[in-house]
């Protein structure tokens, strides 16, 4: 079922015959359950890959603190319920800290004294545990599989809860082309595809900014896939 209509003036080209992915980045809420100049512990629904690098940001006395940190340890504690009523796994994530002497690691420590309980200090890395968790936001990059595209906007398939009419920023490149395209599209379109084990989205995005070269790199690949393998539109 379509959560918005969506008003298509180029055909979309079927990409059954080739395998493109389109990468966007999407803003993930966790819970910060210690926390200290070296690094920080997390509670996610998100499994985050051991020794790749995120950036999260909370809010303080109005102003936001932000950090780059490296995940080294991740435990599954549990589960929980979902916004489909499903149960969702959840995740401990330990993130060591790259910017410690910086005025970044400077603004770690001055919030320190407000949401650690000092009696719980740790001496190895002065790390707190927080009386009650503070909410936190890290962006998660993502893979989508493309089913369609044109010139003006693509169909893709993802598990990726996307908001309707929401622009979001995407990256792809074709098979034999090394150009990456980066632009940005919005959600036109929505169709829930259910199997016995997942529930699946194939959204529509228009594009609403495109280089004029990636544009022109766009076009000749929609053009050569005219002629290896069309399909007619999943949501048609």
């Amino acid at each position: 079922m379509s959560t918005v209509t969506e008003r298509r003036r180029r055909k979309r080209i079927g990409l059954g015959h080739v395998e493109v992915t389109a990468k966007t980045v999407i803003p993930s809420e966790c819970k910060i359950l210690d926390i200290g100049t070296n690094g920080v512990c997390v509670a996610t629904t998100q499994w985050l890959p051991i020794n790749n690098n995120y950036s999260f940001k909370f809010h303080h006395n109005g102003t936001t603190v932000s950090n780059t940190g490296t995940v080294r340890w991740v435990k599954l504690v549990g589960t929980k319920k979902g916004s489909n009523e499903d149960s969702v796994p959840l995740y401990m994530t330990g993130m060591e800290f790259k910017s410690v002497l910086t005025d970044i690691g400077r603004g770690i420590t001055r919030v320190l004294d407000r949401y650690a309980d000092k009696e719980d200090n740790r001496q190895n890395g002065n790390r707190f545990k927080l009386k009650q968790p503070a909410k936190a936001v890290f962006n998660i990059l993502k893979e989508c599989r493309i089913r369609q595209i044109s010139t003006g906007g693509m169909l893709i398939e993802t598990d990726l809860d996307l908001l309707p009419d929401k622009p979001y920023s995407w990256a792809f490149n074709f098979p034999s082309d090394d150009h990456i395209i980066c632009c940005t599209g919005r959600i036109v379109s929505h169709a829930a595809v259910f199997s016995k084990s997942s529930r699946r989205h194939h959204y529509g995005i228009a594009f609403t900014d495109v280089q004029k070269e990636a544009r022109k790199n766009l076009a000749r690949f929609v053009i050569d896939a005219m002629f290896t393998g069309p399909e007619t539109s999943l949501l048609n």
